[in-house]
């Protein structure tokens, strides 16, 4: 390529040659041009939801949604079929314990769509559906692709999941090699340790790119997603190099990411233990005060990065003191939550429902119904999926946008206005979620 170089070395690659960013090419070649053909054909199609359902024997009227796509650009072998094959593997388990007679607590859910045209199976159904799903859902369960890579376990859900996750993983063994009598909580530990507490596992945030998105960024349904992944520290690439190519085959599954099919058994066995789990405990299995803690970091996170910008906090009168102050409220009310939990009546059926109630709608709580300037479909203000990369989470969305470049905003006073604004809308959101977890009388 000819033309200046790259701005940073974040654009350039690792082979030993020079990265410019053209138009047109170096020395002898400079006359060059490059002719492609592109044989898309443009045409409306339909597609299909395919729904399936096990009626609830207790509370039918509260739903787990297992769900994913089958749809994929060239073969899928990756995205979507080795997330399809885990999706239709728990089916197949759950209508074997339907078969010895079980039956679950509450309803589940079965939910295969088309997603790579802009998400539109799961985002239709979801819309349709948004008033039943709103009051009714318990949590969603995305099943994408099992594998993008073949190091160690990924995870990416919401904070009060992460307890659960914890606990499923140290009941099934690691596929990995060298960890044969090992968990797979015990593997991933120590291949992926969280930065800001080398005692357990790295959660990632929620972001977007799949099926969890209109569940999760627009109705408030708590959510995750299970995967194998690569090593984070060694390989900088974004998610696979054969990432919706036409190289993307059974035979790179079946030869290269995973040749004994134990990792997507791994996988497998934990989203089928966490739908399980979820639709089937007289207690939902979720952890409040973990949410809680993670609030905490959230908010210290965004305050250290906006002190790169110190003076103009004071000048404009910015500060963080409301946010810290509703994070603790928060804090303090999930704690008495957490108590009168471990001490509610499980023999008393209301006392149960009312306590389930309150877990489950805590995440609806941080749904704003104007969402987020410029996105209005993402509504959550604690949750987005990042302005600059859709397929990464980015905590206290609002805030962060408002800050982003804003040392060349045109008018910095109206831009430090926009950052007070989401503070008071996080601060208000957070107070307001804080309240419903306080004890109903």
């Amino acid at each position: 390529m000819g033309g200046p170089a790259p701005p940073d070395k974040s654009w350039k690659g690792s082979l030993n040659m020079n990265y410019n960013i053209g138009p047109g090419f170096t020395g002898n070649d400079s006359f060059r041009k490059i002719r492609m053909r592109v044989h898309n054909f443009n045409k409306i199609t339909r597609i299909y939801n395919v729904i399936g359902t096990i009626r609830g024997s207790v509370e039918p009227d509260r739903y787990v949604i297992l769900g994913g796509h089958r749809d994929a650009w060239v073969f899928g072998g990756i995205d979507p079929t080795s997330g399809a094959a885990v999706l239709q593997e728990i089916v197949q388990s759950f209508g074997k314990l339907l078969s010895r007679g079980w039956r679950p607590r509450r309803t589940i859910i079965f939910a295969s769509n088309a997603e790579e045209f802009g998400l539109q199976g799961s985002t239709e159904w979801a819309e349709e559906n948004a008033e039943t799903l709103q009051e009714r859902s318990v949590a969603y369960i995305n099943s994408d692709s099992s594998i993008e890579g073949n190091y160690t376990l990924r995870v990416d859900c919401t904070p009060h999941l992460y307890q659960l996750v914890y606990k499923l993983t140290k009941e099934i063994s690691s596929p990995d090699d060298g960890f044969e009598s090992q968990s797979l909580y015990e593997s991933w530990l120590k291949k992926d340790p969280s930065p800001e507490n080398k005692d357990v596992p790295i959660i990632n945030k929620l972001g977007s790119g799949s099926d969890f998105e209109a569940y999760f960024q627009r109705l408030g349904i708590a959510s995750g997603r299970v995967r194998y992944t690569k090593n984070r520290k060694t390989d900088k690439y974004s998610s696979y190099p054969v990432y919706h190519t036409i190289y993307e085959t059974f035979e790179l599954v079946e030869n290269f990411y995973d040749p004994t099919f134990k990792k997507q058994l791994s996988v497998a066995q934990l989203q089928g233990a966490l739908a399980y789990e979820l639709v089937d405990s007289e207690i939902i299995p979720f952890n409040i005060q973990d949410y809680a803690k993670a609030l905490e970091n959230y908010a210290t996170s965004i305050y250290n990065l906006s002190k790169k910008h110190d003076q103009q906090l004071r000048d404009h009168g910015v500060s963080f003191d409301s946010l810290f102050s509703a994070v603790k409220n928060f804090s303090e009310s999930a704690s008495d939550f957490h108590r009168r939990l471990t001490q509610v009546d499980l023999n008393n059926p209301i006392a149960v429902r009312i306590m389930n109630d309150q877990l489950t709608l805590l995440e609806r709580a941080f749904i704003d119904p104007f969402g987020l300037p410029g996105r209005r479909f993402y509504r959550h203000i604690i949750f987005a999926p990042s302005s600059h990369n859709k397929y990464a989470g980015e905590s206290f969305p609002g805030i962060y946008d408002a800050m982003f470049d804003i040392e060349n905003k045109a008018d910095p006073r109206s831009a430090w206005s926009e950052v007070k604004k989401h503070i008071s809308i996080a601060t208000f959101t957070i107070q307001a979620a804080a309240g419903t977890l306080t004890e109903v009388v």
